[in-house]
């Protein structure tokens, strides 16, 4: 039940946002700082969710304070409507979330999970673009947008980055592949064999040719493509065999196009989340991320 809003708390609120300071809000209002930080504090008792994040004499307005704020900026004197988009807001019946990923991830695994996420959170708007890694991060360092997922190894000021999932890199056969026999495959199993290779700008192309070198092994190239999905295409048609990151090839594998199996030496694959450094996750956001760790989860345990 949602707690008795009061004129005073939302005109307080709205004097914060205008201002950037509970002094200048002060003055606005014609009150005490004091006064101020209590109305705030009791909207945000009222409302169930934080406002605004302190920061020196700074106050920064959450997510939610700025989605709260253009319902008041339209109907500020109308009270009853500010209480049910408080109440929407926290219900996560209303609120948007902006997406971006790597294609390995954005063309079945992430849409999988907004699939779930859209069911159990009708009211919420998901967006996403599939974009390259370093796309990625310059869709996220705009801090227009809430989630990313890449994999990385360079950095930016504006974004915080870390691992998320990690799992050793596969190999894709076409169905009936005599290396079907065995249970890891070793770089001589790929000794003159016809390969589908990652694009040479893709950074896990080098770190595959390390392993393929191992031991003088030298497979015949037949054909480069920039994304897993390309690539088990053409390892389906019977082009050829690869390796590739594992959400991709557990995809298709699941689905009888190709077959799968584990390298030795291991060759890890580190997908990265990545967030807006200069604003915290909103609570649609950290809701969404539930749902991909648990989906990444299961990945574990396949």
């Amino acid at each position: 039940m949602l707690s008795r809003l009061t004129h005073r708390q939302i005109e307080a609120f709205r004097a914060v946002i205008d201002t950037g300071k509970i002094t200048a809000a002060a003055g606005v209002l014609g009150t005490t700082q004091p006064s101020i930080s209590k109305l705030i504090a009791d909207l945000e008792y009222a409302a169930g969710f934080d406002l605004f994040e302190r920061r020196g004499r700074q106050v920064v307005p959450t997510p939610e304070a700025l989605a709260l704020y253009e319902e008041v900026e339209r109907s500020f004197v109308g009270m009853a409507e500010i209480s049910r988009v408080i109440k929407d807001i926290r219900d996560f019946r209303k609120g948007s979330l902006m997406i971006a990923g790597m294609p390995a991830l954005a063309l079945k695994f992430l849409p999988d999970v907004m699939a779930e996420f859209i069911a159990a959170e009708p009211g919420i708007t998901v967006s996403l673009r599939a974009r390259s890694s370093p796309a990625v991060l310059r869709h996220l360092s705009s801090q227009q947008f809430d989630l990313g997922f890449a994999a990385l190894d360079t950095d930016h000021p504006a974004v915080l980055r870390r691992p998320i999932f990690t799992a050793p890199m596969l190999a894709v056969l076409p169905p009936g592949h005599p290396l079907e026999q065995r249970d890891v495959l070793e770089p001589a199993d790929f000794d003159g064999a016809p390969f589908i290779a990652l694009g040479a700008e893709i950074g896990t192309r080098s770190e595959t040719d390390l392993f393929l070198s191992a031991g003088g092994t030298r497979p015949r190239i037949v054909a480069e493509a920039q994304l897993s999905a390309s690539i088990c295409e053409l390892v389906a048609a019977g082009a050829g065999l690869s390796i590739i990151e594992p959400v991709t090839a557990l995809h298709f594998a699941a689905a009888g196009r190709v077959t799968v199996r584990p390298l030795s030496p291991e060759q890890p694959f580190r997908y990265d989340l990545l967030l807006p450094a200069l604003r915290r996750p909103s609570r649609i956001a950290s809701r969404f991320l539930d749902l991909v760790e648990a989906r990444f989860a299961s990945f574990v345990r396949r």
